[in-house]
């Protein structure tokens, strides 16, 4: 790897998108009620805006995965970056809340690009070297992005309008876009070769090969957590450990700063120890154990406990993705990261829009959240199973020098 004076400033244009996505994604959705009653909506239509922008990405991910290893990740970059300021910059323009919805497609597909690339660009800035350290820190960037925007942003709205202040995070990403398309340097720039392989081979590929599939189910699995964590967590410390709704909104906070310590730290010893596949393996068990607890305990933990645990699932359970994007890395080798990624985002976005409201569906007819805990405690279970069973010990893609 370059030294640090020179690997640092290198990788601040990307870091500084990937802050942005979280600013602009998080302080938009903070901006929901100005523009609720500026146009009138139910509760039901505000949840569309977050509907519109994952949806699209939902079915291109794959397709914009493959592109980041077919065209590089600085035109990527430059891509997915301008597709999210311009699209994001006309919410403020738009007359009606469609119009608004209509662009966040498009605002949806910069984001599915940016994800990936950010993760390429950041092994080709290590010269082709996976550093999880770095991937941990780097993927701590959106978290920290959305608690500026949703705490700035609303306070500038009620001053300006949600209109003006809206077009902050557009500009930041047309600004930084622009430098890392005409000044950025990415001479490590990884791009498959034309030809090589179609999408329709890689993905069967993928598809067939044990440490891909292990590396889907586990991610769909921490996805499970980090949705159902994120969604219900403050309403179950409410209703379930009957905790002050104040308490049960800082059980939410101190999950999230353990998922923000967490990614740089499990990077860390990924590195230390050089075995990513133990590390996500000693993820997923705390995961487990963390919400298992809930299902048989939870109601009857003390408060301190509760905080403990649910720093505990967000160091885990949230703090996942540096060494999760690096394993992708590793098994399919970083010049083809891109369409892994896609595929293994496809599956995360999936679980993201389909387990919470199937976790809500078994607390409201059993009214009670033990047999929902229980539920997401399956997930990485069968993850830790399946690569016991039908991983460990094989080679991954990226050391079969036959494949692709």
């Amino acid at each position: 790897m370059d030294n640090i004076k020179q690997f640092f400033p290198r990788i601040l244009p990307v870091f500084g998108l990937n802050m942005n996505m979280g600013f602009l994604l998080g302080g938009f959705v903070a901006l929901l009620p100005f523009l609720r009653e500026d146009f009138g909506l139910t509760r039901a239509e505000v949840g569309l805006f977050t509907t519109s922008l994952f949806g699209a990405s939902l079915f291109t991910a794959i397709f914009a995965g493959n592109l980041i290893d077919r065209i590089g990740v600085q035109k990527s970059l430059f891509i997915g970056g301008m597709a999210m300021g311009i699209s994001a910059g006309l919410f403020g323009f738009s007359p009606f809340y469609a119009l608004v919805l209509f662009f966040a497609l498009f605002a949806g597909l910069g984001e599915c690009i940016l994800t990936p690339a950010g993760n390429k660009a950041i092994m080709d800035r290590a010269g082709g070297k996976i550093n999880n350290t770095i991937l941990g820190l780097f993927r701590s960037g959106p978290g920290l992005g959305a608690l500026i925007g949703a705490s700035l942003l609303p306070a500038l709205a009620t001053q300006f309008g949600w209109r003006p202040v809206s077009l902050i995070g557009p500009l930041i990403f047309i600004g930084l876009s622009l430098y890392i398309f005409f000044r950025g340097d990415f001479e490590n720039d990884q791009v498959q070769e034309k030809g090589k392989s179609s999408l329709k081979g890689e993905l069967k590929i993928f598809l067939g090969d044990s440490h891909c599939r292990f590396a889907i189910l586990l991610g769909f699995s921490f996805a499970v957590v980090l949705s159902v964590v994120v969604t219900y967590l403050p309403l179950w410390l409410y209703e379930g450990p009957g905790l002050s709704l104040t308490l049960a909104g800082i059980g939410l906070g101190v999950s999230r700063l353990g998922g923000v310590l967490g990614r740089p730290f499990w990077g860390y010893l990924a590195d230390l120890k050089g075995d990513q596949e133990i590390i996500l393996l000693w993820e997923g068990a705390i995961v487990a154990l963390i919400v298992l607890i809930f299902s048989i305990f939870g109601n009857n933990l003390s408060l301190w406990l509760l905080m403990v645990l649910a720093f505990g699932i967000g160091f885990a359970g949230m703090g996942f993705e540096g060494v999760y994007f690096g394993f992708l890395g590793k098994i399919v080798g970083i010049e083809r990261t891109g369409t892994m990624t896609g595929l293994a985002l496809t599956f995360f976005r999936l679980a993201v829009m389909t387990l919470p409201p199937l976790f809500g569906f078994f607390a409201d007819k059993t009214s009670s959240y033990t047999i929902s805990w229980f539920l997401v405690s399956v997930f990485p279970v069968i993850s830790i199973i399946y690569y016991f069973l039908g991983v460990k010990g094989k080679k991954p893609l990226a050391c079969d020098n036959t494949v692709g």
